[in-house]
């Protein structure tokens, strides 16, 4: 297999970088901190794909070459396989699948299996290894080959696991313990006390126990599930009866309600009749007192009358009286008064006839004047006559006599206003009496309209419960047997019909519901009480199930331990005798390439690890050896794996892989390389090295070996 292009768009420090490899030696050159290591990481990461945990480091690759500032990160790689075929990968590393191109550029991703967890597997079906075998053998980080001194035991371990069990980082007796250990501390054995096995049989034991105490309760449950059934079956039936029973009480007792209402309206109409009677004689008795206040009221107003005609008479009297004496004094005034005139006129005449003569000497005025007073006198002589004897008139009657009778007057007038008053004030209480008397019975009367209205009312309602109960008895036993036919049998339904004694059947049926109501709530609560043990008990079992289950997952853990045990012994002891003898060789081979004949032959073994014979034909045990020695022979074992490992001969990318190699083990080791390219005895392979420095392309300019060199 040969990588032909890789194109990256973005990923870590690397953004738009595109180069052409070459089929034998490639040269990535590049000072430190560059992208060479990055563009390693690209390529693994194209095929197998990029992970998001961290597997141990301190980021994960996902995080670690994201980049920051980008939002583009994908790239894509091509490649040939060893028969010839071509593919394209593209990957958005930002997605979980590439996309993967033939040589027409069709998108074939569909035809390699997908993993939900890890993606496509397209490389590892094309090449049969995957990532961890990828980058433990044919991919070289960087520094990976190169051990200080103090870790220089860990080296030889891993050269030695790699050659035992194919695997750098797993050793064989390590792995041996390890799942021995862990079979007696996360499960347990017989000979523990206190582990997860022995604590789940002694919590099976337990609950097993308690499930055994419990079990009685589930026959009680039964019991009692039997009983609540044959309940609620009587208590069905006892409810059809009752319904039946008051279907039947219920036109029965229609038909009671009806007489019961006309027997109450005839009562009603008897009473109001009996109340109309009653109410008919009190208004007559009304009527004879309204009559007997009539008759006073009339004699009140004839007996008022006379009192007023009686005080006419007294108060004409008194008022003749009173004129009369009025009279006497009129006259006094009136002779008083004109006796004054006629001396006026009498003087008046004098004077003007004195003044006629003395002044004007007309003496006819004078005669006159004369005549005038002459009469004047005469008249005055005739009313003094007529005055005196009016005076002797009234010196007839006698002055106290007449005082008297004007008292008597004024006495009988006063007791007559009294009467008066008085006959008044019993006429207003009369014709008040009168009023109430009159509203009395006519209250009486409107009462009396209203029962009867009533009564009327009553007789209406009276003919229509008539007809209802006539259509009640309309209703027969037919009606009864098509309603209820198919909830009973038909012989007990019309004995149920036919019986009198609804009510008490009723009553009975009622007392048996309650009764099996009070057993059944008697069950439930004997139930409440059983039921927390039984679903304890559930709840036991689920524990039981679960820690039946944990303990059938640790005894099938123990199994797979086992197996994995036994396996492993039968994979160690085919390594030993068929697999590692081939990567001893291989190794052997590879290590005298390598050292240029210093180191022939390299044997492991169970007692003595690694043992490497040197060119004298001593036995040293790897222990013993130089630190570049154990470099070269952990780079010449995960060369000497490539064949074997892939159906393809894979690409060897060796990353800084020389940095602490002197000049003669590179030599040593690029002379070597060159080998692999050229197909000498194994396959041909194509080398990528990763450098900083000239060394390499130095050494194989000396050699006159064709290279492509990339600078980055």
């Amino acid at each position: 297999m040969d990588i032909k292009n890789i194109k990256i768009n973005a990923y870590g420090n690397l953004e738009n970088k595109e180069i052409n490899l070459d089929k034998k030696i490639n040269i990535i050159h590049g000072a430190n901190e560059s992208g060479k290591s990055t563009m390693l990481s690209y390529i693994v990461n194209s095929f197998y794909g990029i992970s998001k945990t961290k597997d141990g480091k301190d980021i994960s690759d996902y995080d670690k070459y994201k980049p920051w500032n980008n939002n583009e990160f994908s790239g894509r790689i091509s490649y040939e396989l060893d028969n010839g075929e071509q593919y394209e990968v593209f990957r958005d590393f930002n997605k979980k699948n590439p996309k993967i191109y033939n040589k027409n550029l069709e998108d074939i991703t569909d035809k390699f299996e997908i993993d939900k967890k890890e993606g496509s597997k397209f490389f590892l079906e094309q090449t049969g290894i995957d990532k961890q075998m990828y980058t433990s053998t044919v991919v070289s980080m960087q520094e990976e080959v190169r051990l200080d001194d103090k870790n220089q035991n860990m080296l030889i371990q891993k050269i030695a696991n790699l050659a035992g069990t194919g695997e750098d980082n797993v050793s064989y007796k390590k792995a041996l313990t390890k799942l021995q250990n862990k079979i007696r501390d996360e499960i347990g054995t017989n000979k523990t006390s206190q582990k997860p096995i022995n604590i789940l049989n002694n919590q099976i034991e337990e609950i097993n126990k308690k499930i055994e105490e419990i079990k009685p309760n589930i026959n009680k449950k039964y019991e009692i599930d039997n009983q609540k059934d044959l309940i609620n079956e009587n208590l069905k039936n006892l409810e059809i009866k009752k319904e039946i029973l008051e279907e039947i009480n219920k036109k029965n007792q229609n038909k009671l309600d009806y007489l019961k209402e006309k027997n109450i309206k005839e009562i009603s109409k008897k009473d109001n009749e009996g109340h109309i009677e009653k109410l008919k004689k009190e208004a007559n008795t009304v009527k004879e007192e309204q009559m007997k206040v009539e008759k006073t009221v009339n004699d009140l107003n004839k007996k008022l009358e006379e009192n007023k005609v009686e005080q006419s008479r007294i108060e004409q009297e008194l008022n003749k009286e009173n004129e009369q004496t009025e009279n006497i004094e009129n006259s006094k005034n009136i002779k008083s008064s004109k006796n004054t005139i006629y001396i006026i006129f009498l003087i008046v005449f004098i004077a003007l006839g004195i003044l006629g003569v003395a002044l004007f000497k007309n003496y006819l005025v004078t005669i006159v004047l004369g005549i005038l007073a002459l009469i004047d006198i005469i008249l005055l002589i005739t009313k003094k006559i007529k005055v005196n004897r009016i005076i002797k008139e009234e010196n007839k009657l006698s002055e106290t006599k007449k005082k008297e009778h004007i008292r008597d007057l004024e006495e009988e007038k006063e007791y007559i206003l009294k009467e008066i008053d008085k006959i008044s004030k019993e006429l207003k209480e009369e014709e008040a009496n009168q009023k109430e008397i009159a509203s009395k019975n006519s209250m009486l009367q409107g009462q009396i309209i209203l029962l009867e209205k009533t009564n009327t009312s009553l007789e209406n309602e009276l003919n229509s419960i008539k007809e209802k109960l006539e259509k009640l008895q309309s209703n027969n036993e037919e009606e009864l047997l098509a309603q209820y036919n198919g909830k009973m049998d038909r012989e007990k339904l019309l004995q149920i019909i036919n019986s009198t004694d609804i009510e008490p059947q009723l009553k009975n049926v009622e007392t048996q519901i309650n009764n099996e109501k009070i057993k059944l709530k008697g069950l439930e609560i004997e139930e409440n009480t059983v039921i927390p043990q039984i679903d304890a008990m559930v709840e036991l079992e689920e524990t039981l199930q679960a820690k039946k289950e944990e303990y059938n997952n640790l005894k099938n853990q123990e199994d797979i331990i086992n197996i994995t045990i036994e396996n492993l012994e039968q994979a160690y002891e085919e390594m030993k005798t068929t697999i590692t003898p081939k990567f001893t060789e291989n190794l052997s081979k590879n290590i005298e390439e390598i050292s240029n004949g210093k180191y022939s032959k390299v044997t492991i073994n169970d007692e003595s690890g690694m043992v490497v014979e040197n060119n004298r034909g001593e036995y040293i045990n790897a222990n013993n050896l130089s630190t570049g020695t154990i470099d070269q022979l952990y780079l010449s074992l995960r060369l000497s794996m490539i064949e074997d490992l892939s159906k393809e001969s894979l690409p060897i990318i060796l990353d800084e892989t020389f940095a602490y190699f002197d000049n003669t083990r590179l030599e040593n080791a690029i002379k070597y390389l060159i080998k692999l390219t050229q197909g000498e005895n194994i396959k041909n392979h194509q080398v990528i090295i990763f450098t900083c420095t000239n060394r390499e392309k130095e050494i194989l300019e000396k050699h006159n070996y064709k290279y492509n060199l990339i600078e980055i």
